[in-house]
């Protein structure tokens, strides 16, 4: 149910984005799509452990890739005059996807590595968002 949620926020994430500017647009479609990739995998693994074929993990890893293209399409012609609602959805279940599962895994970790890897992750989207930002230059 937690990557219902977290692709629910993926596509309503990049369609809002773009509507409000190409860089930022272009950030969050790099930062969901580095995030689907390891999600597909999960998926699948998901479904080879509960004894599913290889086709059905392949196809729901692929499945999830296609809604969140196909909803950010869909926000987009929805959500034109309303991107304020669409960001403070995805806003909220990205704190909610945080706050209750990748906190509490780092804290639960043994040593720091876990923490400065979320940290590095942190540092990533700066410098990314640093080096588009001058894609929505006006």
């Amino acid at each position: 149910m937690l990557m219902a949620y977290a692709s629910i926020a993926a596509f309503f994430l990049v369609a809002a984005g773009f509507m409000i500017g190409p860089a930022l647009g272009v950030l969050l479609s790099i930062a969901v799509c580095l995030h689907k990739v390891p999600e597909g995998f999960t998926i699948a693994s998901i479904m080879l452990a509960g004894g599913q074929s290889r086709a059905a993990a392949i196809g729901a890893g692929a499945l999830l890739g296609v809604l969140t293209i196909a909803g950010a399409a869909a926000t987009r012609l929805v959500a034109e005059h309303h991107v304020g609602y669409a960001l403070a959805l995805s806003a909220g279940v990205t704190i909610y996807v945080a706050a209750s599962d990748l906190i509490p895994e780092v804290n639960r970790e043994g040593g720091p590595a876990l923490g400065w890897t979320v940290f590095g992750g942190l540092v990533l989207f700066a410098v990314a968002d640093w080096l588009v930002s001058p894609l929505g230059a006006r």
